[in-house]
């Protein structure tokens, strides 16, 4: 993978906001090394800032990244997930306390597990995941498969051994929500994908927002992403490319832009998304340090997170995975909300939290 930097020489005057914010990006994207970027910034009550810088490719040779192009967000994915178990809750279509023995008897220790606990990743659940290799490997050799998420659940539960119920803390897992996803369809007797459409896109108007590799929302598909974490890679994950975005599911499968994350922030945590009630309890923080995948993380609710950055704490839900990565956060104190996403995923990348860092200045 040979990267060109980018120029990003502006051919219209932009407001002193969109400008600094332009700026941002177009130097950030050479120093790190990233195909294309998009960011912006919504104080509450006010016109969000947005900007979009670079291409979707590293040579420089595809379509420049604007405003309505889509990325892959990861595990911010959750956050939407969540909600829309909560506000299913709030329906009497399922209660956050059922175990899941309800819907899966055969699953390991399922009488001992809460909707609850998949929510807050406390069910003693541990990552399989993306530690299967077996599923890791078909997938890269298929990348055309379109995995079924009760047969990936399956393979999963043979080898789940939940910690006992005395022992259960916080343990991030992607398995919970495969079972949180797998629970909702069959709750309310609907797939995921439309679920979502029409709980949230829809009516927040988030038309460049959808799941993966389900919906055909997107006419022209997300852009292509470059993912340096799966083995012999770096990898480039087309829009034709179905394994890795089934394979994640309601953990990760989510595709979306940073004017669509925008909106659902400021509606999340001022617009009543969820009820009072469900909004608090989602609000209901466990401690959640040094949980080896990214220590910014410090405690965690139902499905959002609160993040420490540069003295300051954010909640919201960052992702990343299968390439893209993601850094979407609301600031109680400011009153307004950031988004960070760009196309292409490494471990330890410092990118998304230096772009956002900046940016907190607003």
């Amino acid at each position: 993978m040979v990267f060109k930097s980018f120029s990003g020489a502006q051919t219209e005057p932009l407001e002193a906001p969109q400008a600094s914010l332009q700026s941002i990006l177009d130097t950030s994207i050479n120093e790190y090394k990233l195909p294309g970027l998009q960011a912006g910034i919504l104080h509450h009550g006010q016109a969000p800032i947005l900007a979009a810088s670079g291409t979707t490719d590293v040579g420089r040779r595809g379509p420049r990244i604007d405003l309505r192009s889509s990325f892959r967000v990861g595990s911010t994915t959750k956050m939407f997930v969540a909600a829309l178990v909560c506000r299913m809750a709030e329906q009497g279509l399922l209660n956050l306390d059922d175990t899941i023995e309800k819907w899966f008897p055969d699953y390991p220790q399922a009488s001992t597990i809460r909707i609850r606990d998949l929510l807050n990743h406390t069910s003693g659940i541990r990552e399989s995941l993306f530690t299967d290799g077996g599923m890791m490997v078909v997938s890269m050799l298929n990348t055309k498969k379109l995995w079924d998420p009760a047969e990936v659940l399956k393979v999963l539960g043979k080898k789940s051994k939940p910690t006992v119920l005395i022992d259960r803390h916080f343990v991030y897992a992607n398995d919970n929500y495969i079972l949180l996803g797998l629970i909702a369809e069959r709750a309310a007797g609907a797939s995921l994908a439309p679920l979502l459409e029409s709980e949230f896109f829809d009516p927040l108007n988030m038309k460049d927002t959808c799941l993966l590799p389900w919906s055909r929302r997107l006419p022209d598909g997300t852009v292509p992403g470059y993912d340096e974490f799966i083995p012999f890679g770096p990898h480039l994950i087309t829009k034709d490319q179905t394994s890795w975005d089934s394979l994640t599911f309601a953990a990760g499968a989510l595709s979306s832009s940073a004017a669509d994350l925008l909106l659902w922030l400021d509606a999340f945590f001022h617009d009543g998304i969820v009820s009072k009630s469900s909004f608090e309890m989602m609000r209901d923080w466990v401690p959640a340090n040094d949980n080896g995948r990214d220590n910014s993380i410090v405690a965690y609710g139902l499905g959002i997170a609160q993040y420490w950055l540069d003295g300051v704490i954010l909640e919201g839900h960052p992702g990343g995975g299968f390439g893209g990565e993601c850094y979407p956060f609301y600031d109680p104190i400011k009153d307004t909300s950031y988004v960070v996403v760009y196309n292409v995923f490494r471990k330890d990348n410092p990118a998304g939290k230096a772009i956002l860092q900046k940016m907190l200045s607003f």
